[in-house]
Parts: structure tokens; sequence; C-alpha cells
């Protein structure tokens, strides 16, 4: 059992700082594969719910959003618990990839 908790908390820093590499990453790619000329539209957000983190008790969920270009529709999550089903968000979009999109929120 020692042998265990052991590994537990050696294991546990890399996990977690490679969870933030991760994060890091993903949003630099994003904003790099957007290209230097991203498209914007509106998109509503549709009745699919993307579950966030760790929450048995009471669990956390943003709505995902879907808008069409050229007939294709594509999808992604908006990351924001407080828009609710038909709301619209805009989105950015690579002009030749639709597929690498992430939703602007309003400055407050």
């Amino acid at each position: 059992m020692k042998k265990i908790q052991t590994l537990f908390w050696i294991i546990l820093p890399f996990a977690l700082i490679g969870y933030l590499i991760y994060k890091i990453a993903m949003n630099s790619f994003t904003d790099h594969f957007l290209g230097s000329n991203p498209q914007h539209i509106k998109a509503v957000i549709i009745d699919e719910k993307n579950f966030m983190g760790n929450h048995p008790v009471d669990p956390k969920f943003s709505y995902s959003y879907s808008f069409k270009i050229n007939g294709t529709q594509y999808k992604g999550n908006t990351h924001d618990t407080s828009l609710k089903i038909g709301d619209t968000v805009e989105v950015e979009y690579n002009k030749d990839h639709p597929g690498i999109n992430k939703p602007l929120h309003p400055k407050e």
C-alpha cells in the first residue's frame, strides 16, 4: 500500500504540469491555426452539454454552439455556463477549415 501511495505522489505533479501544458498549447494552437485573417459568424447555442471538470455533486456544464458554412454544420464548446439554448455567440473560424473555430465572448 505504501508503494502505491508513494507512486501516486510522484505521478501527481507530472500529471498537473502535463495538463497545464496541454491547456496552454491548445489555446496557442487554436489561435495560430485561425490564420492571419479569421472570419466571424453568429452561432446558435444548441442542446448539447459539455460537462466541466470534477463536479460530482453539482455538475457544471456549458452548451455547444452550431453554425453552417456552405451547407456544412460545425460545432464547438462555448466554455460559458451563462449561455442558454437559443442564445447566439460570435464565433471566429479559419476560412479554409471552419472546423477550427472558437467563440468570442464580449468584454465586460
